[in-house]
């Protein structure tokens, strides 16, 4: 359980870290917020990256460094949850950076709602921009408040199941034993996430810039779009499918489970999906065999609507012709190869 001592910070920054020795202090310097600890998880790193953040430690008390054996950003995160006392968490990849003045901003939102999340916004960046303090303090927020137990799964189409965009109540996670999956090692964001929406009562959503996100890097493999890679995402998807039902079942057995099966089948098990891991039609099909074991497909038309998606014409015909798609893949696999491969 969280820390009751009155001298805990506010807030606990998770760092994982895996050879990020130059971009490490620049991603430290960014978290602003006054009334916090940073606590860098070394995941194994080869490089000095334990030497750099050492040295930034000895002028900065506030920042922790735990060093464990390689196991994956999924136990370096885990780690770091064991041992954070403040009554907020946020995760923070030690190759990314914070802008200025967003996370007190943040932080007041998750008081005055009593929320159990806080969700702002990625702004992308290629590898080799520069990096930018801007400061957020001024900028014109807009924001969306959630009640009850679960409605974000139900109603808001969250697309980005990242953690790194988002405050967390600590308490929240701790005493549902929400926790990352350490046999995910793509995907466990979206295990997570759906795990953490399930028992969320209070979801407070923004459109503040906050986070920016290297949306590829040499400090980082996962950013390949390789054949392997996209066969491992499809799999890893459907593992974090299973874990996500699998805590749901445990924590909220009456939980309409609907949403997650068209999300998910809408973003991994399309046709583009495994044209690019080079799927034969045999192999699709029995891709769709595990999902089907999973209850998660065929896919029913009504999901579109308990979705809680715009009943307007247009996007719900595109919804419902992605949904034909998804659900017919020999009368659309042939076509959409040819596409697909002209566009290459």
């Amino acid at each position: 359980m969280q820390d009751s001592n009155v001298n805990s910070p506010l807030l606990s920054v998770i760092i994982p870290m895996y050879n990020c020795a130059p971009v490490i202090v620049r991603c430290l310097d960014s978290i602003d917020y006054p009334d916090c600890e940073i606590i860098v998880v070394n995941d194994g790193s080869k490089d000095n990256g334990a030497e750099v953040v050492e040295q930034y430690v000895a002028t900065h008390p506030h920042v922790r460094l735990i060093n464990k054996p390689n196991g994956g950003v999924s136990s370096a995160r885990n780690l770091g949850i064991e041992n954070a006392k403040g009554k907020y968490i946020v995760f923070v990849d030690a190759d990314d950076y914070l802008s200025k003045d967003g996370l007190v901003r943040m932080i007041d939102l998750a008081e005055k709602y009593q929320a159990d999340i806080v969700k702002y916004k990625i702004h992308s960046l290629k590898y080799d921009a520069p990096c930018v303090y801007n400061s957020l303090k001024d900028f014109e927020l807009n924001v969306e408040v959630i009640s009850g137990q679960a409605q974000a799964l139900n109603r808001y189409d969250i697309s980005d199941y990242h953690v790194v965009d988002a405050v967390f109540k600590t308490s929240t996670i701790k005493k549902n034993d929400v926790h990352f999956f350490t046999d995910l090692h793509l995907r466990e964001d979206d295990a997570f996430m759906g795990a953490f929406y399930s028992v969320a009562s209070q979801v407070v959503v923004t459109d503040l810039p906050l986070y920016n996100y290297y949306t590829s890097s040499y400090f980082s493999h996962t950013h390949s779009q390789s054949v392997e890679r996209q066969r491992v995402l499809i799999q890893s998807g459907l593992l974090a499918i299973r874990h996500r039902k699998t805590f749901i079942a445990a924590h909220c057995p009456n939980l309409i489970f609907p949403y997650e099966r068209l999300k998910y089948m809408r973003w991994v098990c399309t046709v583009r999906n495994a044209i690019s891991a080079q799927f034969t039609l045999t192999e699709y099909k029995a891709l769709l065999n595990d999902f089907r074991k999973e209850n998660i497909y065929p896919l029913d038309y009504a999901w579109i609507k308990v979705a809680g998606w715009d009943y307007a014409f247009k996007p719900y015909m595109k919804r419902v012709l992605q949904t034909f798609m998804i659900n017919n893949p020999w009368l659309v696999w042939l076509p959409a190869k040819w596409y697909y491969s002209k566009r290459k």
